[in-house]
């Protein structure tokens, strides 16, 4: 008994083997595991983050659209390229970002324009700012988005929806209203705006000044209004997201830094997204709110005549 006693009291008391550190290998295998599920895992954060910015931009543009929407409901006619507003005793000539402000819940700015229109300084309003725009600042009268004005002419009355709307009288009247589009293609198949803010774009300011007459060239004059359409007697390979610089989709048509297209609202005040492959005849259409009645540029040198009228399946 003593004997078995013995042996257990030193088996008991016997040191245990401390527990063998990792190895190098084991560490690398460790660390191989890791990168690969951060290598995995980062290209979904990136989705997610720019599905959540194309949706802000998105409600962007609704919202804009519904503040120009309303601006009809209440003057009558659709904000144009260039307007006349009173102010301060002498008058200006905004383009079709500043009628609209008062119905974005920003009445207080356009307040303090009609009050000051020289003033130097203007807000920066989150509205007008698409949140995946490669922009160098977060400052002052950024604008990522533009309003359809067509081929930019009065003479091509059917072309785009933002017109001149200082010109009040005679054929060529640049107030447009919500029914000569409904009684044209209709307001779910023409654009009211897009995007403008891709890597060739240039940017514009809400709040730039635009000259009181004469004829005006929307892609070489300065500085350029907030408006993008037609440009050009042919359309370039790619109209979305044109990638050269100079090109008539570099300045004048939608653009973004969204893959593979561009966030664009319609006069119906729903949103849409344009795909970087859609066809000229496609993008000359639903720039044309009265289609039998557009430019020749549009009919003849970018084929819109070879899809009317338009399908859903075309926009998609």
């Amino acid at each position: 008994m003593l004997r078995e006693l013995t042996v257990f009291l030193s088996s008991s008391v016997r040191p245990q083997t401390s527990r063998r550190a990792f190895t190098l290998v084991e560490l690398l295998v460790v660390i191989s595991i890791i990168a690969v599920l951060v290598g995995l895992l980062i290209p979904a954060v990136n989705a997610a983050r720019e599905s959540a910015r194309r949706t802000k931009c998105t409600n962007n543009q609704y919202q804009m659209a519904m503040a120009a929407i309303q601006h009809h409901d209440s003057n009558g006619y659709v904000p144009g390229w260039r307007n006349a507003m009173a102010c301060s005793g002498t008058t200006i000539f905004p383009s079709w970002t500043i009628p609209i402000l008062p119905f974005m819940e920003q009445n207080d700015v356009y307040k303090a324009i009609a009050l000051n229109p020289f003033a130097a300084t203007a807000p920066l309003i989150e509205m007008l700012v698409c949140p995946s725009a490669a922009i160098e600042s977060n400052t002052g009268p950024l604008l990522t988005y533009s309003g359809n004005c067509g081929s930019a002419s009065n003479a091509r009355r059917a072309d785009g929806v933002m017109l001149d709307t200082t010109i009040t009288s005679g054929s060529a009247s640049g107030r447009l209203g919500m029914d000569d589009i409904s009684n044209g293609d209709g307001t779910t198949k023409t654009l009211f705006l897009s995007e403008e803010s891709g890597r060739t774009a240039v940017l514009a300011s809400w709040n730039i000044p635009i000259p009181v007459s004469g004829a005006f060239d929307f892609v070489t004059s300065s500085p350029v209004p907030p408006c993008f359409g037609i440009y050009g007697t042919s359309p370039p390979t790619q109209i979305i997201n044109c990638p050269t610089p100079g090109a008539p989709g570099a300045l004048s048509q939608p653009s973004s830094s969204h893959p593979g297209g561009a966030v664009v609202a319609f006069c119906d005040g729903h949103t849409g997204f344009l795909q970087d492959g859609i066809s000229p005849a496609v993008y000359a259409q639903v720039l044309s709110w009265n289609h039998l009645r557009s430019s020749a540029m549009s009919q003849i040198n970018w084929g819109a005549a070879t899809k009317f009228p338009l399908s859903d399946a075309d926009l998609q």
